[in-house]
């Protein structure tokens, strides 16, 4: 654990990120290839800052890292939830540091005296039935997320446009008009209302969510409330908008959405996931700290300024629009992609740094080392096949799932019948097709993420409104079991 003062605090944050990046082995980081073509990569990690009560000084703790720009096509994704859609770095970090929430909450249960516990277990209270079971140790504590290149979508297409090529922009036209036909995937012409109307509910009655076919590569604003929506580079020119990730202009396209748009939904629904929500109030970055395509009034408006007007008028408590710190940082990333590419020039290595094709994930406290990921499951593992356990991600569905489960054994059994762990047992209930079975077994993961009412409803009405032209993966990807 480091300490440092107030005034250093954004640059410490930094160092933190990159000392635990230097402590992992060499495995899934960035190499020279063969033909001296040098590989580049992004670094995102969130911090724990705590003050202290009588100095300006704060303690700091890394919580999680992730390295990568990778993500799954449309077509890879798993039912079976044992693959990660997106690695990007900034979403590996965050899917991190929700599984470090699972497991500290977990231990503080079991042991509530560890002198290192970073939450509380609070338990029922009759007075407050409302009240979560947990609780941060440090109520003052400050959770940061350092990214050394600002993230993709809204935050960078300024940027990206004034150094994008005539030649690249016409490649990426070129390769929109005439890839994907070979996999039968092609982009829809449907706008995402049409295609609501067309078939508005599944059996259960819940609105189906609308899949990438369904979306035409632009799709303005459809109201005062919602925002528009622009495939990966289509119209760099166009801000404020919905973006999937970008991807290869040849490729199927992914329906994961860009990292500006994700950490945009963490500034209202909070850092922490539909599965720790449940038991812990939300918690918001107070900082975001980026070296390369910085841009302050881009980042501003991409993570909080244009849900402004449309956040006014939707109720989402306990929910809230968070306006978070935006800074730069000074310190180089060794394998960013400006670094990679300027050590290249010096080295007079003509080809272009290419981004690597491995992500690196590391948590802190958690069991094994970091894990080094390709094409969403651990390097070495054939995606096309049925992954083993042995092979998934911890930060796989999946596995965030197990872990959950984990904590909701944990606590006592005393507490069942009493306040939000009967509120958790009645929804898992519902769901039970054999009486004699444990519910946890027969419990869809779909179903796990709606165990938090207050979230879910925030959710729903964020996606109704300001998200509604957000790209979504069906909930036939979310029924696999424990």
């Amino acid at each position: 654990m480091k300490t440092c003062s107030h005034r250093e605090l954004t640059a410490e944050i930094v160092q933190e990120c990159h000392s635990q990046f230097h402590k992992l082995p060499k495995h899934g980081k960035p190499v020279k290839r063969s033909n001296g073509q040098a590989e580049w990569t992004i670094l995102a990690g969130i911090v724990m800052a705590t003050p202290r009560s009588q100095d300006d000084l704060w303690d700091l703790e890394c919580i999680s890292i992730g390295t990568g720009s990778k993500c799954l096509p449309q077509g890879k994704q798993s039912p079976r939830g044992d693959l990660l859609n997106d690695c990007h770095a900034e979403v590996l970090a965050r899917r991190g540091f929700n599984r470090w929430c699972l497991q500290e909450l977990e231990a503080c249960v079991r042991e509530p005296q560890r002198v290192e516990n970073k939450f509380r277990y609070t338990g029922y209270d009759s007075d407050t039935p409302g009240r979560p079971l947990f609780e941060l140790a440090q109520p003052m504590a400050q959770f940061h997320l350092y990214i050394s290149q600002a993230p993709c979508g809204d935050a960078t297409t300024g940027s990206l446009a004034q150094v994008q090529s005539e030649e690249s922009k016409n490649a990426f036209l070129k390769g929109k008009s005439q890839g994907n036909t070979d996999q039968g995937v092609e982009l829809g012409t449907k706008r995402p209302q049409e295609a609501a109307s067309d078939s508005a509910t599944n059996e259960s009655g819940s609105v189906k969510r609308v899949k990438l076919e369904d979306y035409q590569d632009e799709i303005d604003a459809t109201s005062q409330h919602a925002l528009g929506f622009r495939r990966g580079r289509i119209n760099y020119d166009a801000v404020g908008v919905l973006r999937t990730k970008p991807g290869r202009v040849d490729s199927e396209p992914t329906m994961c959405m860009s990292c500006s748009d994700k950490i945009a939904r963490w500034n209202i629904l909070g850092l922490t996931s539909a599965l720790v929500a449940p038991f812990l109030a939300p918690i918001y970055l107070s900082s975001v700290i980026t070296k390369e395509l910085f841009d302050a009034d881009s980042l501003e408006r991409a993570l909080f300024k244009r849900l402004e007007i449309s956040c006014k008028d939707i109720s989402l408590d306990p929910y809230k629009l968070h306006r978070v710190g935006v800074y730069s940082t000074d310190i180089i990333f060794e394998h960013s992609k400006d670094e990679v590419a300027a050590q290249s020039l010096k080295q007079g290595i003509s080809t272009a740094p290419v981004a690597s094709a491995s992500s690196v994930s590391w948590i802190a406290n958690s069991t094994g080392s970091s894990e080094v990921l390709i094409n969403g499951c651990k390097a070495g593992t054939s995606a096309k096949k049925q992954i083993p356990p042995k092979s998934r991600s911890r930060l796989c569905k999946i596995e965030m799932l197990q872990c959950a489960v984990s904590l909701w054994r944990s606590i006592p059994a005393s507490e069942h019948e009493h306040g939000l762990v009967h509120k958790l047992r009645t929804p898992l209930e519902s769901n039970i097709i054999d009486p004699g079975t444990d519910i946890i077994e027969q419990s869809p993961y779909h179903a796990w993420k709606g165990l938090s009412g207050d979230y879910a409803q925030a959710r729903s009405r964020l996606f109704a409104s300001v998200f509604q032209n957000w790209v979504q993966s069906g909930d036939d990807l979310e029924q696999f079991t424990l």
